[in-house]
């Protein structure tokens, strides 16, 4: 029975030796080319791009948000400026 146990360890064990020795060479594959570091950058920058228009975006939205804001308002003021000219004009006859 022990010299069983003893293979199932040793068998485990050097199945454990190889994953991690395939793991650790994996791992020591040179660096990046300078063709995956030069798509890098063009991404990173097309990312920054990206981010610099959505923040434009953003405030263009905001400023024409404040815009028809405003014009509700006038809007409003109008109406209600109408509507009392009306009920004036209803009084005087």
């Amino acid at each position: 029975m022990s010299r069983r146990r003893s293979i199932r360890t040793y068998s485990f064990l050097g199945l454990v030796m190889a994953a991690f020795s395939i793991f650790l060479l994996s791992g020591c594959a040179g660096g990046p080319s300078q063709e995956e570091l030069s798509l890098l950058e063009e991404k990173r920058q097309a990312v920054e791009a990206a981010q610099k228009q959505v923040e434009e975006k953003k405030a263009e939205k905001a400023r024409l948000e404040r815009k028809v804001a405003e014009k509700k308002a006038t809007k409003k003021a109008l109406e209600e400026k109408r509507d009392a000219t009306k009920a004036a004009l209803t009084e005087m006859d």
